[in-house]
Parts: structure tokens; sequence; C-alpha cells
């Protein structure tokens, strides 16, 4: 992995070997906020569960322990990553600084893996090491999904048709499902499982993003 510094002066990581960065090139907190935030929490009422395909550096996390405060709500935080950041990077990376809240940042990094980690009085964690092939999911678990991968054409098999099955097995009724991506086959997959889909422009001034919602069947 490298460091590499995006168009708004973020910090975001490198993959040479998938020729991938963490986040978008133009800025990471903005598409974060507009994905996983506005589209992701801003959708959701009352006290929610969160289920976050893809860790990472743990931007996406930091950002809904902030809006848990700031909408005086509770999140419970549900993360998967099979493959965590080096500390080395993690430490180099300013989303705390920029978001004003490195000790909030540093905490949840800190915080253990596969356990309840209580980080705020709004917000607590389970960081998973594991894929989420792997995972067994209880049904009607979670109120939101953070579907953030890399790519569908650099990881194939986490988009499979399956998976979203599984996922749309898991969202409670109503539930919806965020994600960056907008790729065809990924429509096509989340509306033979039974997705209702909405198409919002996407971050940074990408044309379009992909939100799935599991509505009650009669």
């Amino acid at each position: 992995m490298e460091l590499h510094v995006t168009k708004s002066g973020e910090k975001t990581l490198y993959i040479p070997s998938m020729d991938e960065t963490y986040h978008s090139r133009n800025g990471a907190i903005s598409e974060s906020k507009h994905v996983f935030i506005q589209h992701g929490i801003n959708r959701t009422k009352g006290d929610i569960h969160i289920l976050e395909i893809g860790f990472g550096t743990g931007l996406n996390a930091l950002l809904a322990s902030q809006e848990a405060k700031v909408q005086n709500r509770k999140i419970a935080y549900h993360t998967l990553e099979p493959f965590p950041v080096p500390n080395e990077l993690l430490i180099e990376l300013n989303y705390g600084q920029l978001l004003k809240d490195e000790k909030l940042y540093k905490k949840i990094h800190d915080s253990k893996w596969e356990s309840n980690e209580l980080i705020t009085n709004n917000f607590t964690i389970h960081k998973t090491k594991q894929k989420i092939m792997d995972i067994n999911l209880h049904e009607s678990q979670y109120d939101a999904i953070f579907f953030d991968a890399f790519a569908p054409k650099k990881q194939p098999e986490l988009w499979a048709k399956e998976t979203f099955a599984k996922l749309f097995k898991s969202l409670k009724n109503n539930g919806i499902l965020a994600t960056y991506s907008a790729a065809g086959q990924l429509k096509r997959d989340l509306r033979s499982i039974g997705f209702q889909l909405e198409h919002p422009p996407g971050a940074n001034g990408k044309r379009e993003m992909t939100v799935g919602k599991k509505t009650p069947t009669l």
C-alpha cells in the first residue's frame, strides 16, 4: 500500500497491484459523506444497526460516529475487514485532523476486534476480520448496509449476486443498502433479488450511485 493525496487534500491509500485507491481520487471525505451519510444514515430514522462491508481506513465509521452525536441517535456499527490496514499507515492518514476529531478516530482504531466496543454514548462498533462470503448473518438484523468494497472489476467475487441475496435477507423491512457503484450488472442483480432501486447523483461529479431498499412484501 502507498499513501496518495486526493485532489481535495485528504490522504487515501493506493494498492499498486490492483491499481485501486480506497477512496475517490477527487476527495475521500466528500465521497463518504455523500454516499454513506446522506444516502445511508440520513435515509433511516431512530436508533439503527449498520453493517459495513469494507472497514478500510475507518473513515465511514468516524463519520457515522460523528453523525450519531449530531443527530442524537444511537448507532450500532458492525464492520467487516479481512485485511486490516497496517497501523503505520493508519497514523499517516489525516481524517481525524481534518474532521477535528483525532481522539475519536484513534479510539475507533484502537478498539478491539471481534468485540462490541463502546466508543461514545451514541456509538458502538464491532470490527470483524472476515469476508462477507464467510460470515453468518441473522435475518432482519440491519437497518442500513454500507457496501464499500473495491470496484466490481477489481474484486468481482465480492459483488456476486449471492452476496447481495445474503445481504437482502439480513436487512429489516425498509432497510437500505448504499454503494458508490452504479454498474449495470449490479443493478440487474439487485432488482432480481427484490431491492427497489434509486440512482441519485454520485459523489464528486460521478453521474450516479445506487441505493437499494427492502420494501415489505404483502
